[in-house]
């Protein structure tokens, strides 16, 4: 598929796509300057992932491109580990 005769993005794909972004760029920057955790790195790399899926394939059922697909699954399954690495040693003490 050529991206040349994609359809144009709709204003909640959008708002969506931008969210995912400053997201994983707080989450660079996070791990970067401030705590060097490995949960930090893996919450960006999702939701960069993330964000990457939802520009190819937008907010449809469907899924126009099978990479930006599994980037978008691939990217949730990160994220929950992001969230899981910060939240579950503590619910297990």
């Amino acid at each position: 598929m050529n991206s040349i005769f994609k359809a144009p993005i709709s204003s909640g794909t959008k708002v969506t796509l931008v969210f995912f972004v400053v997201v994983s760029i707080i989450n660079f920057i996070d791990f970067i300057f401030y705590v060097q955790e490995p949960r930090k790195m893996i919450s960006a790399i999702g939701y960069a992932l993330m964000a990457y899926g939802t520009y190819r394939n937008g907010l449809t059922k469907e899924a126009l491109d099978l990479g930006g697909r599994y980037g978008l699954i691939v990217g949730f399954v990160l994220v929950v580990a992001g969230f899981a690495m910060r939240y579950l040693p503590s619910a297990l003490t």
